[in-house]
């Protein structure tokens, strides 16, 4: 184009000598008043030849037409209208999600206790992943960080991380893809722009989220040691104390559990190597305890981490569940030896979870199809929960009830549970047909569970009918439940 001769342009004088010529022959009539065939010809070839070259003027100076028009800012205001639309009609579901009680239906009551499912944080991106886990913002409680990876070893793909809010339901606010399979999420407590995602080569990756990026600030591996060797199956942020940094740590099949500092780079130290250890069998009459003896020590080895979870009381206190259905308490200062071994699982623990509110009270999940909960003083289960015949995939205790918990499995049931009312089935549940729910997290600010599963679905539900326990700091409700059922 560059090359192309330019045609010269109009000048503001040249348009002043056309429009006097041709007012000057409009005036030069014959004596009939009839116009002269020679003048009009002339205004007409003096118009048309200062049209042609305006028109070719402006062809030559933009041959784009659409190109003068900003469009820089129309994909953020059609955003914002999209937004403003669905605030419309996502109403009286935003009502709900707030716990005002106006917007409960007619004949509702706080006593009916119901699961409400509200909406699907659900788009075209992630749709056929699996949901393998979520996360909400410290700082933003409305802004739920979700993970997208694969569990089996023969079905995976690449990875996904999608960030919803109130804002749009219907369409994440931005997304970010992982070499592989996401399998573990977790936001900072101190420093909220910080997510730590692992993934299933057993790569642990610290990304800021302030900005749209898909590239990480930090990663283990490429040059970085400390990498683990099998799927990262949980990842925990952890605070050290009021004069140290935030810790992270991580969990894997290969038995380590890893403790990682950002303040050098990505730096590691493992706090433990798990290793596998007998469970406790009854010796009949008349066998030898010395061949019982050799037995056990033939099946020890190193063990494959899947959960844990650290104490509420004791920050260097935390608990740790494995494929071989054993939890093990640990210490940060030792990681040689268990300080406690708890037995009753027969199938991988899948999550433990420490009670808020009572602090020696923790609850684990497995593929048995059973519930279990454990005083930390006992090596066995106090109580132990089943309602149905498929793995237990995930347990999260209520924020706000001490004797409140909510559990999903792989039949795609979502079970609430309350140890005030009855241990023997849930008070209410919920059932995504066809679906595998994997993950689970109640809100901290509303009456909100989110549960997400196999289908790239992750369901929002509102509790009704569960009171706050205000004032239960302690756990009493919780352990006047468990006294009252052992």
């Amino acid at each position: 184009e560059e090359c192309m001769p330019q045609p010269p342009k109009a000048t503001g004088w040249e348009i002043h000598d056309a429009l006097h010529s041709s007012q000057a022959d409009a005036l030069e009539g014959l004596p009939d008043g009839s116009m002269s065939l020679n003048s009009t010809s002339k205004r007409l070839d003096s118009v048309s030849k200062l049209s042609k070259r305006i028109v070719a003027s402006d062809v030559a100076a933009n041959t784009n037409p659409s190109a003068s028009l900003d469009l820089s800012g129309l994909e953020n205001a059609m955003a914002s209208m999209e937004k403003i639309v669905l605030q419309n009609v996502y109403h009286e579901k935003m009502l709900l999600y707030r716990d005002h009680q106006v917007a409960l239906n007619e004949g509702s009551t706080e006593a009916a206790r119901e699961l409400i499912h509200l909406w699907n944080f659900r788009s075209t991106a992630t749709d056929g992943r699996n949901v393998s886990c979520v996360a909400w913002n410290k700082i933003k409680p409305d802004l739920l960080a979700v993970g997208y990876g694969e569990f089996d070893f023969t079905s995976q793909r690449d990875g996904l991380v999608a960030f919803w809010s109130l804002k749009n339901p219907e369409f994440p606010e931005w997304t970010f893809p992982t070499p592989f399979g996401v399998t573990a999420m977790d936001f900072s407590s101190i420093n909220h722009n910080l997510l730590a995602v692992g993934l299933y080569d057993g790569t642990v990756s610290i990304y800021d989220v302030r900005a749209p990026t898909d590239k990480a600030i930090l990663q283990s591996g490429h040059g970085v040691p400390g990498k683990h060797s099998d799927p990262v199956w949980k990842v925990r942020w952890i605070k050290r104390g009021p004069d140290r940094d935030e810790a992270l740590v991580s969990i894997s099949t290969d038995g380590r559990v890893t403790q990682w500092s950002l303040k050098k780079g990505l730096e590691y130290i493992d706090l433990m190597k798990l290793k596998r250890v007998a469970r406790k069998t009854t010796v009949a009459a008349g066998t030898s305890t010395v061949n019982a003896a050799q037995t056990e020590a033939f099946i020890s080895r190193r063990g494959s981490g899947t959960c844990f979870d650290f104490s509420t009381k004791d920050g260097s206190i935390y608990v740790t569940g494995t494929e071989d259905g054993m939890l093990h308490k640990c210490s940060c200062s030792y990681s040689e030896q268990y300080l406690e071994s708890y037995y009753g699982h027969n199938g991988p623990v899948h999550q433990v979870r420490w009670s808020p509110f009572a602090s020696n009270v923790f609850i684990s999940a497995s593929a048995d199809w059973t519930l279990k909960l454990w005083n930390e003083e006992s090596t066995s289960s106090v109580l132990t929960f089943q309602s149905g015949n498929e793995q237990i995939s995930d347990v999260c205790w209520s924020p706000t009830n001490s004797t409140v918990f909510a559990s999903t499995s792989w039949d795609g049931r979502l079970e609430v549970w309350d140890l005030s009312l009855s241990t023997l089935k849930p008070i209410m549940s919920a059932t995504v047909p066809g679906a595998k729910l994997s993950c689970l997290l109640f809100s901290e600010t509303s009456p909100i569970i989110v549960a997400g599963g196999n289908d790239g679905t992750v369901g929002v539900y509102r509790v009704v009918g569960v009171a706050s326990s205000k004032g239960d700091a302690v756990g009493q409700r919780l352990r006047a439940a468990m006294a009252s059922n052992f």
